[in-house]
């Protein structure tokens, strides 16, 4: 037995010297970077959560009910717009300084942007700066209702400094304001397509058009766009991207959204386009969009100028899913032709 233990240790010691000399495996190069992204996923996903919670607590302060406290100390700071930026002023600033509520600090900014002089809307800009975001919001949102054009400017800075929390606010501030340009300079001067992105969507709700279509031939620029042209009713924008030659998922995408719109011209744009097209994607996407609009006459139309048999199978599917007249038209037709 001894020659057998003997050679069975041997073995064993001499894979442990070989597992001791073989390096651990590397991870691959296409390994590190999935690794690296997914780790740059989870804290944007962690970053965002935070300031989802930190929304909802100041979303919870601004709307609970005042205590008898601050329903005064409310009441009083009412009083002071009617009275002169010179004796309201100390008194904004002592408010600000001292322990009242988030609650009644934040009036007090709203108040202060209600007094056209420089002293306060440099208390306001100081506030936009805050460490406390409750009072940094309101501070930004006052600056957006009090339109003084040199603070809006001001908000530059805070913008190019904040984070998307604080990017967000500003952006929301010169929608107030209706200061297309500054959102129009955020977007072309955006550091990530996220960025981009919120601020062409903001242009959209400011029906800043022209703003937009400036934008159109920027890379990285179609998800937001879409949304931005969406969000206005922005047909010619939509077709825009339709017709380009930017991305096929991006195109197929705005002929969709253009079901969106629920209207004749839309409707009749998205005929158009699945007529004028030999792309399989887009077809498949207006015929979407169609869905969408709810449009069983144009899609009956189609069908019934089809040429195919699998083209005229899509377009029948497309009419079952819309259940109207004209789906049962096309289904009757369908099974005359059977005979």
């Amino acid at each position: 037995m001894k020659p057998l233990n003997t050679m069975v240790l041997a073995l064993l010691v001499a894979s442990s010297a070989m597992s001791a000399e073989s390096p651990p495996q590397q991870p691959g190069a296409a390994e590190r970077a999935q690794r690296a992204q997914d780790a740059e996923v989870r804290a944007q996903a962690q970053a965002q959560r935070a300031r989802d919670a930190e929304r909802a607590r100041n979303d919870r302060e601004s709307q609970r009910a005042p205590t008898e406290q601050e329903s005064l100390a409310l009441a009083a700071l009412e009083g002071l717009m009617a009275q002169p930026p010179e004796r309201a002023l100390p008194i904004i600033k002592k408010v600000l300084a001292g322990s009242q509520s988030t609650l009644v600090k934040r009036r007090a900014l709203f108040v202060l942007s209600q007094l056209h002089v420089p002293e306060a809307q440099q208390l306001l800009l100081q506030a936009s700066r805050s460490g406390d975001s409750a009072l940094r919001q309101e501070a930004i949102r006052s600056i957006g209702i009090g339109g003084n054009p040199e603070s809006l400017a001001a908000l530059q800075e805070t913008y190019r400094n904040g984070d998307e929390a604080v990017k967000e606010q500003v952006l929301q501030a010169w929608m107030i304001a209706g200061r297309k340009e500054d959102v129009y300079q955020a977007a072309i001067n955006a550091r990530s397509e996220a960025e981009a992105n919120q601020a062409i969507r903001m242009l959209g709700v400011m029906g800043a058009f022209n703003e937009l279509r400036k934008l159109s031939d920027r890379p990285n620029a179609g998800s937001g766009l879409i949304d931005a042209y969406t969000i206005g009713g922005d047909l010619v924008g939509l077709r825009k991207i339709v017709d380009g030659n930017g991305d096929m998922s991006i195109r197929s995408e705005a002929v969709r959204r253009i079901g969106t719109l629920h209207n004749d011209a839309s409707r009749a744009a998205l005929r158009e386009i699945y007529s004028g097209t030999n792309a399989p994607e887009l077809k498949e996407a207006a015929r979407q969009g169609m869905l969408i609009s709810g449009d069983d006459e144009g899609v009956l139309a189609l069908y019934r100028s089809a040429k195919t048999t699998d083209e005229k199978r899509e377009l029948l599917r497309t009419l079952s899913m819309i259940d109207g007249d004209a789906a049962l038209q096309a289904i009757d037709a369908a099974l005359e032709e059977k005979k």
